[in-house]
């Protein structure tokens, strides 16, 4: 059996808006802003330099059905040089830019061969005159997929490697939409040599053989998508295989905890905080952080806690708004003194049941929805969404009662 190299890549988000960020200044925004096309160039670099022999790409390449022609020429082009270098790509279309939507089309070269049908249909893989690989895969042909279409992966030729391409949810996952979903022991039992995964934004390996692997986004969008972010280098042989993630991000999202316990002055603080900072630079990649303080209340925060710390950030902001590789403070957090156990009876605790068990969002939304701006560009809100909504309330609320 022949070795077969490739790059399992999803969810490149072309477009996105990076919504609440406008307020940052512009030389970071402009990075920020440009962050999807430069992290997906670093995969097709990548590519190049691996000389593998094609690129998956397992939906959502485009933030929205709307496709702008800036994304779509992008594309082209970085397809184009794959041509020049003899790599195939291999695409499905998923929820955010699913076929029904409407956009300038353009023509991808040869090299790009795209799953049109709303049923898996096989495209071959040939090195010379010999049938490689099979590639099986779907796309949307509206936003949502709601049905299982673990069953129509089908074997159809005697290809040395069948390989799914799947944009989906497995079953049980929290917080997601469940589109096209699927159990993990049905995509085993298919008998397929690799699943190419996409939709959920965390990498995982939910399965090593076959691989079975969701390779995450290319680039992290908020606070929620932290950490590395990029591909899976895979080979397959006859008798090895290997899956490598390799980190392709152009901004990383983190969250900072830092225990201040032992600060005693500002001073002390803001030290702490700047080698934290120093640390992160090192990679030589920009950063947008969450910085969360932890520990013992120190005395010098407890009367002017937000105030300092809010006019902590503006000085951060000062000394990174120029830099090439920044590090963007988004909020400084106080989560000291968080051991505290609320009695059962507390305020707090019926706060917190109340926010748990808010459902009533359409309610709420109504007269927002009714504006002619949400009626033309509103979105509907995920599960993720209200997860998102209802993490903040609790953080927001714990964050203002310590002042009282």
């Amino acid at each position: 059996m022949t070795k077969l190299t490739f790059i399992h890549a999803a969810d490149l988000h072309l477009d996105s808006p990076f919504v609440g960020m406008s307020n940052i200044p512009s030389l970071p925004f402009k990075r920020l802003k440009e962050s999807t096309f430069q992290s997906a160039k670093n995969i097709f670099d990548l590519a190049v330099e691996r000389a593998v022999d094609f690129v998956l790409l397992s939906g959502d390449l485009f933030d929205e059905s709307n496709r702008s022609l800036k994304a779509q020429l992008f594309l082209r082009n970085q397809f184009v040089r794959l041509q020049t270098h003899g790599i195939e790509v291999f695409i499905i279309y998923g929820n955010h830019d699913h076929l029904g939507g409407e956009w300038t089309p353009i023509e991808w070269p040869e090299n790009v061969q795209v799953f049109t049908s709303s049923t898996p249909s096989e495209l071959s893989y040939y090195r010379g005159d010999q049938l490689v690989a099979s590639i099986y895969g779907f796309s949307y042909k509206e936003r949502a997929v709601y049905e299982n279409m673990t069953f129509h992966y089908v074997k159809t030729t005697d290809a040395a490697y069948h390989i799914a391409m799947l944009h989906g949810t497995l079953a049980g996952q929290e917080g997601h939409d469940a589109y096209a979903p699927f159990q993990l022991q049905q995509l085993i039992t298919r008998d397929f040599d690799y699943w190419a995964l996409g939709h959920i934004h965390k990498r995982a390996l939910l399965h090593e053989d076959p691989y079975i692997i969701y390779p995450g986004n290319v680039q992290g969008r908020h606070i929620k998508e932290t950490g590395e972010k990029g591909c899976y280098l895979i080979q397959l042989s006859e008798d090895s295989r290997a899956a490598d993630f390799i980190s392709c991000a152009d901004i990383i999202f983190e969250k900072l905890a830092i225990d201040i316990t032992e600060t005693a002055h500002m001073t002390d603080l803001v030290i702490l905080v700047e080698s934290k900072i120093n640390e992160l630079k090192e990679d030589g990649i920009p950063h947008f952080v969450r910085i969360e303080l932890t520990g013992d209340a120190p005395s010098y925060l407890e009367h002017t806690q937000l105030e300092a710390l809010e006019e902590l950030m503006t000085v951060f902001h000062e000394q990174e708004e120029d830099e090439d590789v920044f590090v963007w403070v988004m909020s400084i957090d106080c989560r000291t003194n968080e051991e505290v156990i609320y009695p059962e009876d507390s305020f707090l605790k019926e706060l917190t049941a109340e926010i748990a068990q808010f459902e009533s969002y359409e309610e709420l939304l109504s007269p927002i929805k009714r504006h002619p701006t949400y009626r033309k560009s509103g979105k509907a809100l995920t599960q993720e969404d209200e997860l998102d909504i209802k993490e903040e309330a609790q953080r927001l609320l714990t964050e203002q009662l310590k002042q009282l």
